[in-house]
């Protein structure tokens, strides 16, 4: 595991841009994992940057969404397939059909994730970006949930849902349930890269690269893999022992 501690938060985001980008350079097909949440944000700011002054190009890459609320109304801007599009895909070269993710209005949802995992695992993620919870939730796995699931429906506990509800109207509470990739889909992926930053990510993500490894924080499963890059600005560093 390779841990980099940038100068600030921006100073991360244009770490993470510069694997994704080379990421694409290097791949003759390249296969990106996208996560959502605001941690991400100054990420697909920085890239559409890039494509709009320095001329990267998403041209080719296939894209697959680690989750998906359920309970939304397909336009509404909330649903993760809606953030991508906002934030990232409707500012890049990406093609028609570029961006995949579960159906989260599919009349059968076990069969609708059994479908998503055979395709994430049919596709072969070259790069998956991941955030991390308060709780050390990755996508929406949550506290306790094994470390060798796979694609499914779960239930978000209050502590994901109250950190959530700032991106909801008031008066709106978050879906209470959602699809996620498992812990052991995103552990296929050829090379994870975890990005956190603020102080109150620091917990987490020293029990991530640091602890035991246990399902009472999924976030740590990155332990078991083979190649993962976690990216952190100062404060999202500090209970690091190793920085």
């Amino acid at each position: 595991m390779r841990v980099v501690v940038a100068g600030s938060a921006d100073s991360a985001a244009c770490v993470v841009s510069d694997l994704v980008e080379d990421f694409i350079a290097a791949s003759p097909s390249p296969v990106l994992g996208l996560a959502t949440g605001e941690t991400m944000e100054a990420v697909y700011a920085e890239l559409v940057r890039r494509h709009r002054e320095q001329g990267l190009s998403f041209a080719g890459v296939h894209t697959y969404l680690l989750d998906e609320y359920l309970g939304l109304d397909g336009e509404d801007p909330r649903a993760y397939r809606n953030v991508v599009r906002r934030l990232l895909v409707g500012h890049v070269d990406m093609e028609p059909g570029a961006v995949h993710g579960p159906n989260p209005h599919a009349a059968d949802l076990a069969v609708e994730c059994g479908r998503y995992e055979q395709a994430v695992r049919a596709a072969s993620v070259g790069l998956q970006l991941l955030g991390i919870g308060a709780n050390g939730h990755i996508a929406f796995n949550e506290p306790g949930e094994p470390l060798d699931s796979t694609t499914r429906v779960v239930a978000l506990s209050e502590r994901t849902r109250t950190d959530n509800a700032r991106f909801f109207p008031d008066g709106q509470s978050p879906p209470g349930r959602a699809i996620t990739q498992g812990i052991a889909t995103i552990g296929a992926a050829g090379h994870l890269v975890l990005l956190a930053c603020g102080r109150h990510k620091a917990p987490a993500v020293a029990r991530a690269v640091e602890g035991p490894v246990t399902s009472d924080l999924p976030a740590s499963a990155i332990q078991l893999h083979p190649n993962v890059t976690v990216v952190l600005d100062s404060p999202a560093s500090v209970g690091l022992a190793c920085c």
